[in-house]
């Protein structure tokens, strides 16, 4: 079995975002297996993770294509002709023939590889999709997938909220896969103990990426403004300041300062994140909407105190993990989960149910059953 995992996003060590780290674990896991796969990314640098090679798209006729360039360059439009020509330019310079099964990442892809068995993993709901290529775009290529009778392909969502909703939308059978986390993620001793000019602060921790929009950090902002009297004193960090993120650093320092808020911005590294959780009292996830929430399950899996918005994919997270804490979505429920984390006393090892729903080689297990499935039809 050779598998080509293909990603929107340029991948290296210092990724954060949830689908770099799905597709880092998947290919990890499976290389450890003597699985054979590789990872083609739009952009990006050639390397090796885990002894994964990652291959950088080169388009002979285009200088440079990355996620914050196809816009402009396929989909000012979004169309069934722009999807068209997306995947003729990708197979001009890229062949699909020598893998057996070939692992998408973004619907956008959806032309690609057409003859081949293949898998679309599903790492974005249809707000996230429209706000990222524009009103109907989901409508667009729900009725391009809802029209398709091939059935050399299928679909792996990692949400049962989103699957049902998927099924309606697609008119196809869709694998409920949650992610998971290696298990030396849990088990490798932490590092990052706090510092002692930290000792006197709550630090709180936001280890999302700085996109307002879905993440929700103006909403966290507003909170802490109204429950800033009941609070002791605290740090807050927010983490994933890529560079397209820059501007958004501004817009929230604006906002801190009109609200009398104080915080801290930090660019963390993939191999960072740990030692980030392990220093921070409380994590805090506002989040708009997920398609999962990588970083919830992180942060649960550390038995760390987590305030998540009350959103349906946290909702399945939380299921079951007594570090979870949920009030609702404004800021003043918000603020009422903030202070009830902090005022816990809660201790102790995590149920054993939540740890085997989220377990590495049951994640690992079903996703290579569902490609030898693919593969045998």
């Amino acid at each position: 079995m050779n598998i080509l995992h293909v990603s929107l996003w340029p991948i290296d060590r210092k990724s954060i975002g949830g689908t770099e780290k799905y597709i880092i674990c998947l290919s990890s896991a499976l290389k450890e297996l003597s699985i054979d796969n590789e990872v083609l990314m739009l952009s990006g640098k050639e390397t090796t993770i885990n002894k994964v090679h990652y291959i950088p798209l080169s388009l002979s006729s285009i200088k440079k294509l990355d996620e914050y360039s196809i816009k402009k360059i396929f989909f000012n439009k979004f169309n069934i002709k722009a999807l068209q020509e997306f995947a003729k330019k990708i197979e001009s310079d890229f062949d699909f023939s020598k893998y057996d099964i070939i692992h998408f990442n973004s619907l956008l892809f959806y032309f690609c590889a057409f003859n081949k068995k293949r898998i679309f993993t599903i790492h974005i709901n249809q707000i996230g999709f429209e706000q990222n290529w524009g009103k109907n775009s989901f409508g667009i290529i729900s009725k391009i997938i809802r029209n398709d009778k091939d059935s050399k392909t299928a679909f792996i969502v990692p949400s049962k909220y989103y699957a049902d909703d998927y099924r309606k939308k697609f008119a196809k059978k869709i694998a409920i896969i949650p992610h998971s986390l290696p298990e030396s993620f849990s088990k490798e001793k932490m590092a990052g103990r706090k510092q002692d000019e930290d000792k006197c602060y709550l630090n709180i921790l936001v280890p999302s990426r700085l996109e307002i929009k879905q993440k929700g950090q103006d909403l966290l902002l507003e909170s802490l403004s109204i429950i800033k009297n009941k609070l002791p004193k605290y740090k807050l960090i927010l983490a994933g300041i890529d560079r397209q993120y820059k501007p958004n650093v501004m817009i929230l320092k604006k906002v801190a300062k009109k609200l009398g808020i104080d915080l801290v911005f930090q660019k963390l590294r993939m191999e960072e994140m740990k030692n980030a959780y392990d220093r921070a009292d409380l994590i805090v996830l506002p989040s708009r909407y997920e398609s999962f929430g990588y970083a919830a399950l992180e942060s649960l899996t550390l038995g760390k105190k987590t305030v998540l918005s009350d959103i349906p994919t946290h909702k399945e997270i939380a299921l079951g993990n007594k570090y979870a804490f949920m009030e609702g979505n404004n800021p003043i429920l918000l603020g009422k989960a903030i202070l009830k984390a902090i005022n816990s006393n809660y201790r102790g090892q995590i149920d054993k149910r939540w740890i085997k729903r989220y377990s590495n080689n049951h994640w690992i297990s079903k996703n290579i059953k569902f490609y030898k499935s693919c593969i045998s039809k």
